[in-house]
C-alpha cells in the first residue's frame, strides 16, 4: 500500500517495518489520515498495552532515520488486539482506513465493509472502539479540530 503525502509517494510497509524495530511494538498497521495540508498523513494501529508517554516521538525518529523527515507519524491508537486480519493473516488496512475516515467525518457507528474472510469481526468492533475514543476523548480531538 502507498500513501501519497504531500506529493510523495510512502510505503505503509517501509513505515511499519521502522515502527517495529522498536523493543516494545510486536503488532502495527499503518493507514492513511485525511490531513487538511498534505492531502494524507500516515496513522499507525499498533497492539501494545501499555505505551509508554514519549511513544510516538520515538517511533517518529525511527520513521524519519529509516524514511526520511516527510514520513512523520500524524498518531497512533495502540491496544491490544485492533488490528483486523484474514485467516491467511493478511492485515486489513482497507478496514482500518475506512474506520478512520468515518471518524473524521464524525460517523463513529457506520457500518464497514469487512470481508467474509476476516479471521475475527470483533476485532473489527474493538478497532472501532479504538478509535471513537480516540477521536472523542484522546490526542485526536486534536486532529479533527485542524480538519
Amino acid at each position: 500500500d502507498i500513501i501519497n503525502v504531500a506529493a510523495h509517494r510512502l510505503s505503509t510497509g517501509a513505515i511499519e517495518q521502522a515502527i517495529s524495530s522498536h523493543p516494545q511494538v510486536t503488532e502495527v498497521a499503518v493507514v492513511s489520515l485525511p490531513d487538511h495540508m498534505k492531502g494524507h498523513v500516515p496513522f499507525a494501529f499498533i497492539a501494545i498495552s501499555d505505551p509508554p508517554p514519549n511513544l510516538l516521538k520515538e517511533l517518529n525518529e525511527k520513521v524519519r532515520e529509516s524514511i526520511g523527515p516527510i514520513a512523520t507519524l500524524s498518531g497512533f491508537i495502540a491496544s491490544p488486539g485492533i488490528i483486523p486480519r484474514t485467516r491467511s493473516g493478511k492485515t486489513l488496512r482497507r478496514v482500518l482506513k475506512e474506520i478512520l475516515e468515518n471518524a473524521v467525518e464524525g460517523d463513529f457507528d457506520k457500518e464497514v465493509n469487512v470481508p467474509a474472510t476476516v479471521e475475527d469481526a470483533s476485532v473489527v468492533e474493538r478497532a472501532k472502539a479504538a478509535v471513537k475514543e480516540y477521536f472523542t476523548k484522546g490526542e485526536g480531538a486534536k486532529i479533527k479540530a485542524k480538519l
